[in-house]
């Protein structure tokens, strides 16, 4: 008897155990409003099966044949950066240059960077059998700083793949290759620090940024070398880096592959760099904005500020106010990368776009334009005949991009050859304040200022030199 009650107190206890387990639990679960205990991350432990410690080797061997080292001559226009009620001294001065590609295919074609060959009157690629020969350029693209050379491919040659851009990781080792200062099929080794690095400002206020940082040590030589994944892809092309030291501070910037790929073959196949328009300005969503608008406080994509006349955009539909959250099926997060994937969207290609208009989603199909096309159009109405030169407003992301202050004056973005303007050492990038004793804030009013000063003869603009960042005046002549 007394055994049955003690196997009943135990299968009680049991019960009054599992209840208060089963209560406990229940007052635990998310659902009934505590949070869930915070956890260690996983443990991961990487075993060397497939020879990690041979890989950059593996990966140096194999590449290096691709490499090229790149010699230019040529010679650039030298002028005062001081200015004075005068025509400044300008001289034309001769330099050697030294840089770095990587062949990317059978017929003989090289990607390096603009700035590699921009002022060259000649270009020798020294391949890794240790032969020469020059090199003819094929295309360049200031805004993106890639270049496509050609030379004739020989027996032996290797050339490289290009990788995909998209699917690179940071924390993912890396190899760069190029000629550092001169030291041919130099080798390093880093990871990939960051990705999508847009807003670095290198490249102006007309360029497209969207680099990957690396830390693989990157100097002056290395430019326009490939940047190599450890399956042997080239996922960059090595253009910049961020140093007071002019050396290497392991903040090296590479264009990505996928961005190398749609430039190079463009520039292979029309000599130029054929680019989508959209049509509208845009703003990148800030906090500010979010508050205003009442969105959800980790809302990405961009606002339309304005709706260009005859754009694509204002003949799909596209609203002021409208808010873009993805094109053709991409998240959108910043302007920047608006203005980018827009570019390499195919002129006539038709792409959905998703805005969020009244808090309501609405998809609407847009007809890409063609950004050259429409710049010529644009740019018949800011050149100035007189002076021999172009000039746009200047913006408020130019403005930004460049450092100044406030967005005033109008920036030069073309020179045309042999013109006053080239004769007395205006350049692309000068901005122009004041026309006169007038300030001037966009083509218009600065044309029309141009065309007034005709019968005096000459004009005084105030200018900022967008080389030195000097602010001066200088006299032109107007005959």
């Amino acid at each position: 008897m007394m055994r049955k009650i003690k196997n009943l107190y135990f299968i009680i206890a049991i019960v009054v155990t599992g209840t208060i387990f089963f209560l406990l639990g229940m007052g635990s679960h998310p659902e009934r409003g505590k949070a869930e205990e915070p956890v260690p991350v996983e443990t991961i432990v990487i075993k060397d099966e497939v020879g990690f410690a041979n890989a950059v080797s593996t990966v140096a061997n194999l590449l290096m044949p691709t490499v090229v080292h790149i010699e230019i001559t040529g010679t650039v226009v030298q002028r005062s950066p001081y200015y004075y009620f005068g025509q400044p001294q300008q001289r034309e001065v001769p330099i050697r240059a030294l840089g770095s590609g990587v062949i990317i295919s059978s017929e003989g074609y090289i990607i390096t960077n603009n700035h590699v060959v921009e002022n060259a009157d000649k270009i020798i690629v020294e391949l890794y059998d240790g032969s020469s020969q020059s090199a003819k350029l094929i295309g360049t693209d200031p805004n993106t700083d890639l270049a496509v050379i050609k030379i004739e491919p020989t027996s032996d040659m290797k050339f490289a793949k290009l990788g995909n851009s998209d699917e690179i990781q940071i924390g993912e080792w890396v190899v760069a290759i190029g000629s550092p200062r001169g030291f041919d099929w130099t080798v390093t080794a880093g990871i990939i620090s960051g990705k999508n690095r847009r807003d670095i400002g290198a490249l102006g206020p007309t360029g497209y940024e969207d680099f990957i940082q690396t830390d693989a040590s990157i100097n002056p030589g290395n430019s326009g070398g490939p940047l190599i994944n450890l399956t042997g892809e080239v996922i960059g092309i090595n253009s910049l880096i961020i140093s007071a030291s002019q050396g290497s501070e392991g903040l090296g910037f590479a264009i990505p592959s996928n961005m190398v790929k749609t430039i190079s073959e463009s520039l292979i196949k029309h000599g130029k760099v054929v680019r989508g328009y959209l049509g509208v300005n845009i703003q990148s969503i800030t906090p500010e904005i979010i508050k205003g608008l009442t969105l959800g406080r980790n809302f990405k994509g961009v606002i339309i500020t304005d709706i260009l006349p005859d754009s694509p955009a204002e003949k799909a539909g596209l609203e002021q106010g409208d808010i873009i959250i993805l094109y053709d099926g991409k998240k959108i997060e910043s302007s920047a990368q608006l203005r980018n994937f827009v570019a390499a969207t195919s002129p006539e290609g038709q792409v959905k776009v998703m805005v969020l208009r009244d808090n309501n989603e609405v998809e609407i199909t847009v007809k890409i334009g063609d950004l050259e096309n429409t710049e010529k159009q644009v740019s018949a109405k800011k050149k100035n005949d007189l002076l021999g030169l172009t000039v746009e407003k200047v913006t408020s992301e130019i403005a930004r991009n460049l450092g100044l202050r406030r967005a005033v004056g109008v920036i030069v973005t073309d020179i045309h050859q042999g013109s006053t303007a080239a004769r007395v050492g205006i350049s692309n990038g000068d901005i122009i304040f004041r026309v006169g004793n007038r300030e001037v804030n966009n083509p218009n009013k600065f044309n029309s200022l141009i065309s007034e000063a005709v019968k005096e003869g000459s004009v005084m603009l105030l200018l900022r030199n967008g080389r030195s960042g000097r602010v001066g005046y200088i006299i032109v002549p107007l005959k």
